[in-house]
C-alpha cells in the first residue's frame, strides 16, 4: 500500500467517525427539541412553557413516531430461538432470468402453542404381600410427593403474577383457565403460593446479610393492618436490589437489626423519627 492509498483509507475513517457524529447530533437535537407539545412528555417535564402550548387543540401532527425521533427495532431471534422455518421462493417460471441471492427478506411471528401445559403422571406400583394381604406401594422421590399439582416453573409463574404483577388469586385463576386451558381454585392457588415462599429463606437471608455491607441504602416504610394487628413494611434499596422485611414495629430497632449499630455506608431517608 503506498502513501496515496493510506491517505484514502484514513479519509474514510475521518467520514465514518464524521458521520456517525452528525448522527449523534441529530438525535440529541432532537430529544432536546422534545417537550409536552411534540411528544408524550408531561407539561412538568417542560424547562420553559412551549410556544406551540396554545395550539395544541389544532395540530395536525400525525400519530406514532415523529420526524427526528429515534427508530428502535427489535433484535431478531436467532436460528437457535426459531422452532420452525417456512421458506418463500418464486416459481421456476416468474425467477426465469433472475439470480438468487443468499438473502431473504425475514418476518418472524410469535405465536403461542395450542396447548399450554403438559402433564407429567408419576405411577408407583402397588404390590400385596400374600402372607398378611397388606397393600405396598413403590416410592415416589420426594419432590414429586410435595409437589403437588403444579411443577416448579407453573409455580414460578403463577406466584410472579401474585406478587410481581400483583393480580389477585381471581384474576390468576380466571387466566389460567382461558388462556391456559387449566382450572385451578383459588384455594389451590393459596397452597401454591404457600409452596412458592417456603423457596424464598435462602435468597432472602444471603440479601439480609449484604445490607450492612452496602455504600449507598434507600430506607423508607409505611404502616398497614393485617388481621387487626399493626405492621410496618419497610424498604431497603440499593443500586442492585430491593429488601422487604415486614416487621411488627416502624422503630428504629428494625434498622439496628438489620444493619447494626456501625453502618458506614449512606442513609437515604425522609427523616422519618425511626
Amino acid at each position: 500500500m503506498d502513501d496515496k492509498d493510506v491517505i484514502i483509507a484514513r479519509q474514510k475513517e475521518q467520514i465514518q467517525a464524521l458521520l456517525q457524529r452528525i448522527k449523534e447530533l441529530e438525535e440529541e437535537i432532537a430529544r432536546l427539541k422534545k417537550d409536552s407539545s411534540n411528544s408524550s412528555k408531561p407539561p412538568s417535564s417542560d424547562i420553559v412553557k412551549p410556544a406551540s402550548i396554545g395550539r395544541r387543540r389544532g395540530s395536525k401532527r400525525r400519530r406514532g413516531g415523529q420526524p427526528g425521533q429515534r427508530k428502535f427495532s427489535r433484535p431478531p431471534f436467532t436460528p437457535q430461538q426459531v422452532d420452525k422455518v417456512i421458506s418463500y421462493e418464486l416459481s421456476p417460471k416468474a425467477a426465469q432470468g433472475l439470480e438468487p441471492l443468499p438473502e431473504w427478506l425475514v418476518i418472524q411471528p410469535v405465536e403461542l402453542p395450542k396447548k399450554m401445559f403438559r402433564v407429567i403422571e408419576h405411577r408407583a406400583r402397588k404390590y400385596r404381600d400374600p402372607a398378611t394381604g397388606r397393600i405396598i406401594s413403590a416410592t415416589l422421590p420426594a419432590t414429586v410427593r410435595k409437589g403437588g399439582l403444579a411443577g416448579p416453573k407453573l409455580t414460578a409463574l403463577l406466584a410472579f403474577l401474585q406478587s410481581g404483577c400483583p393480580c389477585s388469586f381471581s384474576t390468576i385463576s380466571r387466566n389460567c383457565r382461558q388462556v391456559l386451558g387449566l382450572t385451578l381454585s383459588r384455594g389451590m392457588l393459596s397452597k401454591m403460593m404457600q409452596k412458592a415462599a417456603q423457596a424464598w429463606p435462602p435468597p432472602d437471608e444471603h440479601l439480609r446479610a449484604r445490607l450492612p455491607q452496602e455504600k449507598r441504602l434507600g430506607v423508607d416504610e409505611t404502616g398497614h393492618h393485617d388481621n387487626g394487628k399493626r405492621h410496618g413494611t419497610w424498604c431497603l434499596q440499593t443500586p442492585r436490589y430491593r429488601f422487604f422485611p415486614i416487621n411488627r414495629s416502624r422503630g428504629s430497632k428494625v434498622l439496628r437489626q438489620l444493619l447494626g449499630r456501625g453502618f458506614g455506608g449512606v442513609l437515604n431517608c425522609d427523616y422519618f423519627w425511626a
